[in-house]
């Protein structure tokens, strides 16, 4: 929460300072988004003992690619929003201290996140920006998942909700989104940013459930996914003309058209 409330302190310095922003401008940007394993924010490890053996759930790297789209409101305030495939790639890990056996079975959850945020801008330079966002993002999740480690070991990642099998509680999530970076604009070549933006969902959105056989013993138990994640943000938005002078650029020269289409 006092990470929150420094993003909305940056927002409020942002409309108290003069901008020069996206006035009337609607573009479309591509990015790409690695994830980062960190445990800021809850977005790391997750973990669960039991029987004498230790079982952790450790995010990876994992990455995000879609488009952009961003529409401008004021001058100091614009709206984005598009639809992105989010690769969230995992490790669940076990250690039986008695044994002294270890092993690993590794994972990856494919969604599909579309978001919608509020962006203030303030102007640092002729061509630097600075931006902070907060908004709302819907993930879509197509499918479980399963893996398993040398072969005494597996996992099942199922899609966590409140419907039942394939219904839409199941397999899609509402979660915040808080973004900050820095922005280079030209005339001509487009924009290009980086920033960091935490991605947080409401609910964990699966279940790791594991069976562990050892000798003629059975140990199974689950562990919740939040699906938290931080990410380093590339972007690149193709330039865009206001709406207004894209208007006057289309009017035809009157000189051209008939004499009954002239204005008197």
């Amino acid at each position: 929460m006092r990470h929150f409330k420094v993003i909305f302190l940056l927002s409020l310095w942002s409309v108290s300072t003069q901008v020069l922003a996206q006035e009337r401008v609607t573009t479309f940007g591509l990015q790409v988004k690695p994830i980062i394993p960190s445990n800021l924010f809850n977005a790391g490890s997750e973990e669960l003992s039991q029987n004498g053996i230790d079982y952790t759930v450790d995010q990876r790297i994992g990455h995000s690619i879609g488009g952009v789209i961003r529409f401008g409101i004021t001058n100091w305030f614009s709206l984005e929003s598009g639809i992105s495939y989010v690769k969230r790639n995992y490790s669940l890990m076990l250690a039986h201290e008695e044994l002294g056996y270890n092993d690993t079975a590794r994972y990856g959850i494919v969604g599909y996140e579309i978001p919608i945020s509020g962006l203030v801008f303030v102007r640092l330079s002729d061509e630097i920006y600075m931006n902070t966002s907060f908004g709302l993002a819907l993930d879509m999740f197509p499918s479980e998942v399963g893996s398993e480690g040398n072969g005494d070991f597996f996992q099942r990642s199922f899609r966590r909700g409140f419907g039942q099998n394939n219904s839409f509680l199941n397999w899609a999530k509402l979660g915040l989104i808080a973004n900050i970076g820095f922005e280079y604009r030209t005339e001509e070549s487009g924009y290009f940013y980086i920033g960091a933006s935490y991605h947080r969902p409401f609910t964990p959105i699966y279940d790791t459930q594991f069976n562990y056989i050892y000798g003629q013993n059975l140990d199974e138990g689950s562990i919740p996914i939040t699906g938290n994640y931080l990410t380093i943000d590339l972007r690149y938005f193709f330039h865009e003309e206001p709406r207004e002078k894209k208007v006057k650029e289309v009017e035809r020269d009157p000189s051209t058209m008939p004499s009954w289409m002239r204005k008197n």
